[in-house]
């Protein structure tokens, strides 16, 4: 398309590639009916981020843009993937091992130790009984960690947006996340709707009649709500608590649609920037917290057999 072919063209020479053409030939039947781009790729079965940054084309009119913010998200959105697997990959399955090799423990060799020691009541035996309560502790932990992990999985997308919303203000890490994912999405977003020529309250508008973007659909909901009360975009931007304040500065200092513009695309990038960054220093820290975990967990299961060994042999 950069090379001015036709959309139904350039996916006609895509599906040249065997493993494009079923997908290229869904596209190209749904988009001959005159159904939207965005729904048409709903058809063809794309992710969800795919369908909501297409869904804006239909105003832009800017396709290949468009597709190339689609490709770069779904790059980085793999690029980080394959690194978390990786990091994660071997930790996990030392972790696997240790577990396996501490019940065994818990219930052969520790239980003897404690019946050989039980009528001492010396440093060992105390020893003992603390090595298996903290690696106790350590296996609830992962299990509360685990079922935590789940739960949320599982219910948060049943929760309605007000509960959502009040559990995103309260937790620090998810409201990390959604300051910076809602953030970029209206600037993202707004900066392409500005750019095809509408004005502001306009773009405003577009957003949110897209109910996929269900926290941001609320927030320009709020946004509308505040200017039609008669307050200014800087004013009214505060009723969105998990917008980013880079993001509030620029309305409060920047009236020009053109400048306006101009801000937002550089805040885009910044705010991509530092994701990037974000995600690169959890992924460094993920795998030696992992390390640091086991070697915890290898330093009592060892404690607890060799300590009472060392004991019996002094017994001796």
């Amino acid at each position: 398309m950069n090379k001015g072919y036709p959309l139904l063209d350039a996916l006609q020479m895509t599906g040249w590639d065997t493993k494009l053409k079923f997908t290229c030939d869904v596209l190209t039947q749904h988009l001959s009916a005159g159904h939207p781009i965005h729904e048409a790729f709903i058809k063809a079965r794309f992710s969800l981020s795919v369908t909501n940054f297409l869904y804006f084309s239909q105003v832009h009119h800017n396709l290949s843009r468009s597709f190339q913010q689609c490709r770069d998200m779904l790059q980085l959105k793999k690029d980080y993937k394959e690194k978390f697997l990786k990091i994660i990959r071997y930790p996990v399955f030392l972790f696997v091992f240790l577990i396996i090799a501490f019940t065994i423990l818990q219930r052969t060799v520790i239980p003897s130790f404690l019946h050989l020691f039980e009528g001492e009541k010396g440093g060992t035996f105390r020893l003992m009984i603390i090595i298996m309560h903290a690696m106790n502790g350590i296996a609830i932990l992962v299990l509360l960690t685990g079922l935590l992990l789940i739960g949320i999985v599982i219910i948060l997308p049943r929760m309605t947006l007000k509960k959502k919303l009040s559990l995103y203000e309260r937790v620090s890490l998810l409201k990390l996340y959604h300051s910076y994912s809602v953030s970029l999405l209206f600037t993202t977003h707004l900066h392409s709707l500005l750019q095809a020529g509408l004005p502001l309250k306009n773009a405003i508008e577009m957003i949110q009649s897209h109910k996929k973007y269900e926290l941001l659909s609320h927030y320009c909901k709020e946004l509308l709500h505040e200017l039609s009360n008669g307050k200014t975009f800087a004013q009214a931007v505060y009723s969105c608590p998990l917008f980013r304040p880079e993001l509030t500065n620029i309305f409060h200092h920047t009236n020009d649609i053109e400048a306006l513009k101009d801000e937002l695309e550089l805040l885009t990038e910044f705010f991509m920037e530092y994701l990037n960054q974000k995600i690169t220093t959890w992924l460094h820290v993920i795998q030696p917290a992992f390390f640091i975990i086991i070697a915890t967990v290898i330093i009592l299961i060892y404690a607890s057999i060799m300590l009472p060994l060392y004991q019996w042999m002094n017994q001796i």
